[in-house]
């Protein structure tokens, strides 16, 4: 056999063979750096309508709006029958005015007084504005009987119309009342009296956090004696309400409702609040009612500290109404 030869040229490519079988599975490699967000994708399709939620609790009421705009005045009505004679005659009257041959002169100034009043409803009648408002929201009705429930100007004193106070006048076929709403009429929902509040005393909750009492706008010490000069009952409500969830229990607790005096409250009971299933609205509901023309409205509101007494309430005042 000779010495090797000198190595050939490179030789012409062949077809490609068939791929070879897959090898085994690597080596997990080191984890790479968080790459940068990639592009927002398109809306997806919309989801499937939710079951219907439970019905919420009935919420409080809110504050009275304002008036709206006056309407057109609606046609004449019907004339009413002729009021009540005063059945007196003539001799009677002069009897009245004259006592032991000489005339009786506060008599007669009121009387004079009485024919000036109707005098001066029946040439100027009030209607319901700053400019013009009624002594109460019952004289409103008598001039205006085709006037709705509302928001009218009155002024008890029948001054200067400068300190007339806006009032809700209540126009139902038993009553006509005049109504004053409170500017905050509702206590929010929370643990008003602490858990070391002293036993036996009261805790007035204008005094707590966040705490105010009743301000009813407009009014002042004039226009309320004279509002009670020219009404003969009044009437409001006092809702004490258990946080949801919670219901009134059995424990009662002494309850202070202070008078528009500042100086007299009314005492009552409530019951406390407990934890369980709501069953009813009225179950977490206790309503207060007072009626009595010298002491409405209602100013602040205390409660008897002491014991587990940390749950949430709320109180809510409804108007004083007077007719």
């Amino acid at each position: 056999m000779g010495l090797p030869g000198p190595p050939g040229h490179d030789g012409l490519k062949d077809i490609r063979g068939p791929v070879g079988l897959p090898g085994p599975v690597g080596l997990k490699g080191e984890q790479g750096n968080i790459g940068p967000p990639g592009r927002r994708g398109t809306p997806g399709m919309p989801g499937m309508p939710g079951l219907f939620g439970l019905k919420g609790l009935k919420g409080y009421q809110g504050s009275s709006g304002l008036p709206g705009r006056r309407g057109l005045p609606g046609p004449p009505g019907v004339p009413g029958p002729p009021g009540q004679s005063l059945n007196i005659t003539l001799v009677q009257l002069k009897k009245l005015m004259y006592m032991s041959d000489k005339p009786n002169y506060p008599l007669i100034q009121t009387l004079l007084d009485s024919l000036q009043q109707e005098l001066q409803l029946m040439l100027d009648p009030p209607d319901g504005s700053k400019e013009h408002p009624a002594t109460t929201c019952l004289e409103l009705w008598l001039c205006h009987p085709e006037y709705s429930s509302g928001m009218y100007y009155i002024d008890p004193n029948q001054g200067s119309p400068a300190d007339a106070l806006l009032a809700y006048c209540s126009f139902s076929s038993s009553s006509k009342q005049t109504c004053l709403h409170p500017q905050n009429s509702q206590l929010p929902m929370k643990a008003w009296v602490e858990d070391s509040s002293e036993e036996g005393s009261f805790q007035w909750l204008s005094r707590q956090d966040q705490g105010f009492q009743f301000h009813y706008p407009g009014t002042n010490v004039v226009q309320m004696r004279f509002l009670r000069l020219h009404s003969i009952t009044a009437v409001q409500r006092v809702t004490y309400s258990c946080h949801p969830g919670h219901r009134l229990g059995q424990m009662d607790r002494e309850v202070k409702f202070l008078t528009d005096t500042r100086k007299q409250s009314y005492l009552g009971m409530l019951q406390d609040c407990m934890a369980g299933e709501e069953a009813a609205p009225s179950s977490r509901e206790s309503v207060f009612e007072f009626e009595d023309l010298q002491l409405l409205p209602l100013r602040d509101v205390a409660l008897m500290g002491g014991g587990n007494f940390t749950h949430q309430f709320a109180f809510t005042v409804g108007p004083v109404c007077f007719s």
